[in-house]
């Protein structure tokens, strides 16, 4: 279970405050350089990792982009920072500090008006927290006297105000220390951050995310997508029907028997690839804490309940094809496949040397290892291996940068990989990707 953290009293919302910060932060671990470290000596990383932990917790702390950025950047770690680096930047994507009941209060009343507040009786102890806002709990009682159990996403005041100056100081501090690849695709991938950030900002688009979720597993009793009350959400606030589960790690799923966890790792595995290959729509953000899991009583039909649509994102068809091509090389260890696939995507270029081709078509092999036969999730040192053969094709590269698309993806695939290891599954995943496959065929040749 995650551990509570000390609350923060407020987000620094101020452009200048925000900027003073962050610049400072720069200064602070100014001189550190990512070739520095891979090349210097033990006694020197300590000082050299102490510098990227002041930058990181200073992202923490300011929340909203200056975080966002600090965790697409752990996404991106495999391919482009020193291991090191890496895990410092991965706490990013744990559960955030959440900010003070007074503070998050008076957002809430500045949204809902009194009419509206005087109807919920709000438990101020939030439920979750993350970079752009927060999730408390919430009752409400309808003409009848009965209570509706409602939940609050309440975003953070002001957050959305420092995106553009947050970026642009992140990019050159983040230039400054050799940290990131300069060039055309990396500035592309600042720009799909704004972009990704001003979406999960916007909780209008992540109410019809959800209605378009709503609508397409309506007919699949597995899956549960809360319905969104209009009523009492706003541009800051998101109210939602709050259905009952727990997460994936806690003891009550952990207690089910090998079968039920077994059933929901397929759930959740096919929800992913339903996302992909059927609505070209894929929630990018597969946190433990965005999925709960409703224990059936009789032990028949545990069900998967959605909670987030904000960071949801588009598939371009042609992306698709070529992703598919990745798929399909990799599961039917085709290497002609894998090496066209990598080649359409840009992974792969006319100047990489076959020894780098045959690295990357053995990453590739290995990525899609769970799906060959009967699989052991729980147990698996995979990530240490993939991590391992990112690191050494990385160095080959010299820091290329993947495109934009792919690092959303293999997020979401790394959280699918989780959330299976999480349940301890053991089971075939392979007859499901392929039975996804023959049903949804490429539309692009």
């Amino acid at each position: 279970m995650p551990q509570k953290k000390e609350p923060l009293k407020d987000i620094r919302t101020s452009l200048l405050t925000r900027g003073f910060k962050l610049a400072r932060a720069g200064i602070r671990a100014g001189g550190f350089a990512a070739g520095q470290l891979l090349n210097s000596s033990g006694e020197n990383k300590p000082a050299w990792l102490a510098k990227v932990e002041i930058l990181v917790n200073e992202m923490g702390q300011l929340k909203g982009t200056a975080m966002k950025v600090g965790q697409t950047m752990s996404m991106y770690g495999e391919h482009l920072l020193p291991k090191e680096v890496n895990e410092i930047f991965k706490k990013l994507q744990q559960e955030s500090p959440p900010v003070m009941w007074s503070t998050m209060r008076k957002t809430l009343e500045r949204e809902l008006g009194a009419e509206r507040m005087a109807l919920l009786e709000v438990d101020p102890e939030p439920l979750a927290s993350a970079s752009i806002g927060q999730v408390h709990t919430a009752i409400r009682k309808d003409a009848s006297g009965a209570d509706e159990k409602l939940a609050l996403k309440i975003q953070y005041e002001g957050i959305d105000a420092a995106v553009d100056t947050d970026l642009k100081l992140l990019k050159f501090i983040l230039n400054m220390s050799e940290m990131v690849p300069r060039g055309p695709r990396f500035d592309q991938v600042f720009a799909e951050i704004r972009t990704m950030f001003k979406q999960e900002v916007d909780y209008d688009f992540e109410r019809e995310a959800a209605a378009k979720f709503k609508e397409w597993l309506k007919d699949d009793p597995r899956y549960k997508v809360p319905f969104i009350d209009p009523k009492f959400s706003t541009k800051r606030v998101l109210t939602m029907e709050r259905l009952k589960g727990v997460r994936a790690d806690y003891p009550d799923v952990q207690a089910l028997s090998q079968e039920r966890r077994n059933r929901l790792g397929i759930l959740f595995l096919e929800l992913y690839l339903r996302e992909l290959l059927e609505f070209r729509l894929v929630q990018t953000d597969p946190h433990l804490g965005n999925y709960l899991i409703e224990i059936d009583p009789t032990g028949e039909n545990d069900k998967l309940v959605l909670l987030d649509f904000g960071a949801v994102r588009d598939v371009p068809d042609d992306f698709l094809h070529h992703y598919r091509l990745l798929m399909e090389g990799g599961i039917g260890r085709d290497a002609r496949k894998v090496e066209k696939g990598g080649r359409m995507l840009g992974l792969l270029l006319p100047e990489d040397p076959m020894e780098l081709v045959k690295d990357y078509v053995d990453l590739c092999y290995l990525l899609t290892e769970p799906f060959q036969s009967v699989y052991d999730w729980g147990e698996t040192d995979l990530p240490k291996r993939v991590a391992a053969a990112v690191g050494k094709i990385a160095s080959s590269y010299r820091l290329r940068a993947p495109p934009r698309e792919l690092v959303f993806l293999d997020r979401k695939l790394g959280g699918v990989f989780i959330f299976l290891s999480v349940l301890k599954c053991v089971m075939d995943a392979k007859p499901s990707v392929e039975k996804a496959l023959a049903k949804n065929p490429a539309t692009t040749s």
